[in-house]
């Protein structure tokens, strides 16, 4: 028996799983999971497969994880409802998902990726709050 690599990544709605050996260049097994495969769901996988597939090689460059966290996070609000509560949730979801994540200022890394002032996103975040109450 071959040893493995088995590298996996989460995101709410999605599911990445790969498996390599030694002597793979590409993942031996590849598992996609999703409660409906869209276009997007594909590119979002796609984007988990290359960074694992990076990780796997060991050739991840400076930086990138600061790429991968944008992208993830962009992603996040993509999948945001339109509005009402379950918006407002959900945007108070992703902050607390951030600081869950070790990342040192989520609300800077969320107007980034909202490409708003840094004020903006923390009236947002305020009027989530004393809906939600």
């Amino acid at each position: 028996m071959s040893d493995t690599t088995q590298l996996e990544r989460h995101e709410p709605g999605l599911r990445v799983f790969a498996e390599w050996t030694r002597s793979d260049e590409g993942p031996q097994r590849l598992v996609i999971e999703a409660p409906k495969v869209t276009r997007d769901t594909l590119r979002r996988a796609a984007r988990h497969l290359g960074d694992m597939s990076n990780e796997f090689a060991g050739t991840l460059a400076v930086g990138a994880r600061q790429v991968m966290v944008m992208r993830y996070t962009e992603d996040q609000f993509a999948s945001l409802p339109s509005g009402g509560n379950a918006y407002h949730r959900g945007l108070l979801d992703i902050r607390d998902d951030l600081a869950a994540r070790g990342i040192e200022d989520p609300e800077k890394l969320m107007a980034l990726a909202m490409r708003v002032p840094l004020e903006t996103l923390q009236a947002c975040l305020e009027i989530a709050r004393k809906r939600l109450q």
